[in-house]
Order: structure tokens, then sequence, then C-alpha cells
């Protein structure tokens, strides 16, 4: 690979990095409640997906797998329309 496209590379992949990091620091402030499934996801119950952000309450939340829990963080979407929330804080309300 030449200079030039090593570079164009870069200058692309920081780019599309920021734009990425750009988009969850948009989001805001949301309580959720829904069900944890086995793909790190949580489904509410108007069956609108979240993906879990990985921080450090990512392992703790999906432990829970088909339990309904309550969720609170940042919630914004990727570029792909995707719902992703980094969360705060949460507690399990069924088991």
């Amino acid at each position: 690979m030449t200079k030039g496209k090593r570079l164009s590379l870069s200058i692309l992949l920081a780019f599309l990095l920021a734009a990425f990091a750009g988009s969850l620091l948009a989001g805001e402030e949301m309580t959720i409640v829904g069900v944890v499934t086995e793909d790190g996801l949580i489904v509410d119950k108007s069956g609108t997906i979240y993906e879990i952000g990985e921080n450090d309450n990512f392992e703790a939340v999906t432990e829970h797998v088909d339990v309904k829990i309550e969720v609170k963080g940042m919630v914004a979407e990727d570029g792909g329309g995707n719902k992703i929330i980094m969360v705060e804080s949460f507690k399990v309300l069924e088991k």
C-alpha cells in the first residue's frame, strides 16, 4: 500500500470514528424498561430494540438474560439508525 493510500485510509477512519462518537454524544438521558436478550440487547414493551453500549455496566446488565430490568442512561442512534444505550444504572424488576 502506498503512503498516499495509507494517509487517505487513516483520514477516512478518523472521520468515521469522529462521526460515530459525535452521534453517541448527541444522545439523551432516558429510562427504559425491557427484557435483556442473549445478543446484548434490551427490548421494551413496544418492541423497540436498544443495543447495550460497552461500558463498566455492560457485563452486569447482560448477565440478566430473559429478565425484565429498568435501565437509565444516555440513548443515541448510530449511523445505521440503531439505538444504543450507555447504561449508567439499572435494577432488576423480575427474575
